[in-house]
C-alpha cells in the first residue's frame, strides 16, 4: 500500500514515513504546499486539502495539519503556530507565558481520502512550556526546543522516542491502523 503525503515539511515526511513503515504503508512524498485560510480549524484545512489533492492524482492522499493551544490563552495559537513563531519568535512566545499557565497541547489532525471518500484521524500531545529555549544546535521543529515532556525538551528525544509519543504519530498510527483494517 502507498499513500502519498501532501507537505513541504521534510521533519513531517521523516516523522510519518517512519510511524507508517509499522503497517507496510510506502510513504510518497508530495512536496506540495496546502491552502490553509486564517479563518480554518485543522479539521477544516485537512479535509479541504486531502479531498483536493486525491481529485488532482486519483491516488490515496494524507495531509496533516498541527495547531497548538497553550492553556492559559484558549486557541492560541491554535492552527497557526508557524504564523505565530514567525510573527513572536522564541522571546514573543516565552514572554507570552511568563506568570501564566503553562500547559500546552499539541493538536494533530490527518485527513485520508481515497477512492472510498475521506477519513479523520486526530492525535494528541500535553506539554508544558519552558522557560527558556533549548538546543539550537539540533535540526527539529522550531516548537521543540521549547516544550517539555515529563521534563524533557521535545528537542533532545531520538525519532524513535519522539515517535512514541508525538501527536502526529499518534494520529498516523491511528491512519495506519484503518488502513491496515479495511483490506
Amino acid at each position: 500500500m502507498k499513500i502519498h503525503l501532501i507537505t513541504k515539511n521534510k521533519h513531517k515526511v521523516d516523522e510519518v514515513t517512519a510511524v507508517m513503515k509499522e503497517f507496510d504503508v510506502e510513504v510518497i512524498h508530495e512536496a506540495r504546499e496546502k491552502l490553509e485560510t486564517k479563518d480554518s480549524n485543522l479539521k477544516e484545512v485537512v479535509e479541504y486539502n486531502a479531498r483536493k489533492f486525491y481529485d488532482e492524482l486519483k491516488k490515496p492522499v494524507a495531509v496533516d495539519d498541527t495547531g497548538i493551544f497553550f492553556k492559559a490563552y484558549p486557541n492560541f495559537p491554535g492552527s497557526h503556530p508557524k504564523l505565530m513563531f514567525e510573527l513572536l519568535g522564541y522571546r514573543g512566545i516565552l514572554k507570552l507565558l511568563e506568570n501564566e499557565n503553562r500547559e500546552t497541547e499539541f493538536v494533530t489532525m490527518v485527513g485520508y481520502c481515497d477512492e472510498k471518500g475521506f477519513r479523520l484521524f486526530e492525535g494528541r500531545l500535553k506539554c508544558i512550556a519552558d522557560t527558556k529555549v533549548n538546543n539550537l544546535d539540533v535540526d527539529v521543529l522550531p516548537y521543540e526546543r521549547i516544550f517539555l515532556v515529563d521534563g524533557i525538551p521535545l528537542s533532545q528525544f531520538k525519532r524513535k522516542e519522539k515517535n512514541e509519543i508525538s501527536h502526529r504519530a499518534i494520529a498516523f498510527r491511528k491512519l495506519g491502523d484503518y488502513i491496515k483494517n479495511k483490506k
